[in-house]
């Protein structure tokens, strides 16, 4: 072997290249595997519109009254994820408000 350096400086440099990255630029999302998703509506904002998993049933909240939420216009509902609510067009989709760290 020629120059023993050389092939350790090129194996270093093929396994770093290999590897995947996991670094995001500032403002971009963990995007979770597919069936392992719970909305995360920090990244949301009015007038966007949810994602289709984001809008399942199963996220809809009908006690908003006993959560101290204002009754949803005709059309709309609110939608949860932990202490955060968006208030959403059921059939667009389009978010009318969010509300983060509402207890």
């Amino acid at each position: 072997m020629k120059n023993p350096h050389r092939f350790l400086s090129v194996a270093a440099i093929a396994a770093a290249l290999a590897a995947p990255s996991f670094t995001f630029a500032e403002g971009d999302h963990y995007i979770p595997p597919p069936g392992d998703h719970h909305p995360d509506f920090r990244g949301y904002h009015k007038g966007e519109r949810l994602r289709a998993e984001d809008h399942r049933k199963e996220y809809v909240v009908n006690d908003w009254h006993e959560r101290h939420l204002r009754e949803p216009p005709h059309g709309y509902h609110w939608v949860r994820s932990g202490d955060d609510y968006v208030l959403a067009a059921i059939a667009t989709g389009v978010i009318a408000d969010v509300l983060l760290n509402h207890r």
